[in-house]
């Protein structure tokens, strides 16, 4: 049949309609379409899976270098701004000896000499301030090695009692072996505990040197807890049995309390443990000025003893930033990994942009290890046939020009042909 007798509307695959009267379902419904929540929860969410490239590798440490030194150099210059000066004090005074022995009874001797038991060693230590440091400055006191991260000791403690008191029942057994007064059960402690026997009482005043005498320099410590352990944590509940003095002070292990816990500031911030081995724990804050070459003299009462295992005790005196106290690890950490990721940036753009590193083209799978052998049979095999190829190229080509002449010459003699729609020949037209 001739093609222009063929409709075109007509078509030889069947055709199928749907209408809603047409099967009992009625019309095929389209794809479920789900809540965002329904699916997050069934994995219906599009995925987005970006391809490593090398360009795209070098844009990523390139950003990744540039944000991060953005963020490490003033991380790091307001760490260095921060003014920090430390006193070490538990060696001076009458403790320049440093025997472990002789220090104890030094310390036993004023403590048992004092009525409650908590007679101390007072001397004087000096420091000079070497640069403006402007207020707030944060005074702390540091232990060395005392390890009051440790599991058993930071565990210990009743945290039901100091929020409702002694009315809530017995110590638990946690705080063994300091729930009772000398073994007793009539005296239980409150708070009781490893962390609140051991509660740090050496005492500092501070005063600067103005025109021949003295000037003591004020310590605020009304508010160095944190809210959050006064108004929740901790409850207007007074100390029960707690270190007490007289005949019991020999049972002493540290401080006592006496004011209502959640009103005991230093108590509050002691009963934090610390997570480092040399605990730190903010004493106060002082808030005139301290000029460069101020000598300030800080009057210690050394109680705490600490010279059974030798460790050493220092009062920090430092000012602050916006990033916190004096801690260059994070600043130079950005800058360094910020300057790594740059480094890698350049390499990729010396390589890959600039094409100093030589790089495979993509499917070559001669490159392929287990097929490298078999590459090199076939590269020769190539390198063959160029090669006879190229030797007998001259004799083949005279030989295409001869076919072409002689083909030329014949197509000159034979007669003109019509061609037809059909795509038939037919005879030549008489002339």
């Amino acid at each position: 049949m001739p093609h222009s007798d063929v409709d075109d509307s007509a078509s030889c695959a069947p055709s199928f309609t749907t209408d809603a009267s047409d099967g009992a379902h009625g019309p095929r419904r389209g794809a479920k379409k789900y809540k965002w929540h329904k699916r997050f929860a069934y994995q219906k969410f599009v995925g987005w899976r970006p391809i490593l490239t090398p360009r795209i590798a070098e844009l990523f440490f390139l950003s990744a270098g540039v944000l991060l030194l953005a963020l490490g150099i003033p991380v790091l210059i307001a760490s260095l701004n921060v003014v920090e000066v430390r006193v070490p004090y538990a060696f001076e005074g009458p403790f320049t000896s440093g025997a472990q022995q002789a220090n104890q009874e030094t310390l036993w001797a004023q403590q048992a000499a004092s009525a409650n038991g908590d007679g101390g060693v007072q001397y004087t230590v000096s420091v000079l301030i070497p640069k403006d440091m402007e207020p707030p400055i944060y005074v702390a006191y540091e232990l060395s090695t005392y390890f009051q991260n440790f599991r058993r000791y930071a565990r210990s403690y009743d945290p039901t009692r100091m929020h409702d008191g002694s009315s809530s029942g017995s110590p638990v057994s946690a705080c063994n072996p300091f729930s009772y007064l000398g073994d007793n059960n009539s005296f239980p402690i409150n708070p009781c505990g490893q962390i609140a026997q051991s509660f740090f009482n050496d005492t500092f005043s501070f005063a600067v040197a103005d025109e021949g005498s003295l000037q003591p320099v004020a310590v605020d410590s009304s508010s160095i807890a944190w809210s959050s352990d006064a108004d929740n944590l901790y409850g207007a509940v007074p100390a029960e049995n707690y270190n007490p003095g007289g005949a019991a002070a020999p049972l002493r292990g540290g401080n006592t309390s006496d004011v209502v816990l959640n009103a005991n500031q230093h108590w509050m911030v002691w009963m934090r443990p610390h997570s480092q081995v040399a605990a730190q724990k903010l004493w106060g804050s002082i808030n005139v000025p301290l000029e460069a070459g101020t000598n300030l003299t800080i009057a210690v009462t050394n109680r705490y003893n600490t010279y059974n295992y030798n460790g050493a005790k220092t009062i920090i005196l430092s000012t602050n930033s916006w990033v916190g106290g004096r801690n260059n690890f994070l600043g130079a950490c950005y800058i360094a990994v910020g300057g790594l990721s740059l480094l890698m940036a350049l390499f990729f753009f010396l390589g890959y942009d600039l094409g100093l590193i030589w790089k495979r083209q993509y499917g070559d799978m001669v490159n392929v290890s287990w097929l490298r052998e078999a590459g090199k049979e076939v590269q020769q095999q190539q390198d063959d046939m160029r090669a006879a190829a190229s030797s007998t190229g001259k004799a083949d080509g005279a030989a295409v020009q001869d076919d072409a002449a002689s083909e030329d010459q014949s197509q000159q003699r034979s007669p003109p042909f019509r061609q037809q729609a059909g795509g038939g020949g037919r005879a030549p037209d008489a002339v």
